[in-house]
């Protein structure tokens, strides 16, 4: 798949790179990265991501947990979903094809029983910089988690929306949407050097839905590597 391929070479050339690499003061933009999943049996639903359409990966890494407000801000407020500028994190945004000719659907069933839900694997590089930019390797220390779950962004999570937005809105597709914002880590520098973020990676993922009349009991996965 070129996505991941061109990802895989990204991560490639990153590692090459080594001790010369330069960080700037804020994360380089990354483009959004695109993955589908087939439907489970014939007909039935097949879905596509975006990963990263706002990926925030903090530089310098000054996190503030107490706070909602300012560069350093991981707090988020009322109705807030995006990744914060303090702690970090990501957006996916997924789309279901062929909802339409689902039999519930057609029945005029709305999409009853539980929110689609979302999952996946995380990997944050941390280390420190010197003065003069360069990421010093032997700094290094990686933070994993495992199915961590993402968040629901607003209600776009609900199937019945979603199945409301498809009977609305002829000729378009939609699906449920979601969020990572990360907690504060720990990252201890000398004097003189930064904290930073170097990077994100995001694996195993997988977008699932349980008991609805419209959508089934179905999980679409995708192995990754997404990168931030």
């Amino acid at each position: 798949m070129v996505t991941r391929r061109n990802a895989l070479t990204r991560a490639l050339l990153a590692l090459l790179a080594g001790t010369v690499l330069v960080l700037g003061g804020t994360a380089p933009a990354h483009a959004t990265q695109r993955d589908s999943a087939p439907a489970a049996t014939p007909g039935g639903i097949d879905e596509t991501i975006v990963f990263g359409r706002k990926t925030v990966v903090p530089r310098p890494y000054t996190p503030d947990p107490t706070t909602g407000i300012g560069p350093n801000a991981c707090l988020l407020k009322y109705h807030e979903y995006d990744p914060t500028p303090g702690c970090g994190g990501f957006t996916l945004d997924v789309t279901l094809h062929n909802v339409r000719s689902q039999p519930g659907y057609l029945a005029g069933k709305w999409g009853n029983g539980n929110w689609f839900k979302a999952t996946a694997d995380t990997a944050r590089t941390f280390g420190c910089r010197t003065a003069d930019g360069t990421f010093d390797w032997s700094t290094a220390f990686v933070v994993r988690t495992e199915r961590t779950p993402l968040q629901s962004w607003y209600y776009y999570a609900d199937p019945g929306w979603i199945t409301h937005m498809f009977r609305g809105n002829p000729g378009q597709d939609f699906g449920p949407q979601f969020a990572m914002n990360f907690p504060a880590v720990k990252v201890d520098c000398a004097p003189g050097t930064t904290p930073v973020q170097y990077g994100l990676k995001v694996t195993n993922l997988d977008i699932a839905i349980e008991g609805s009349d419209v959508y089934g009991t179905t999980t679409w996965h995708h192995d990754g590597p997404f990168y931030g």
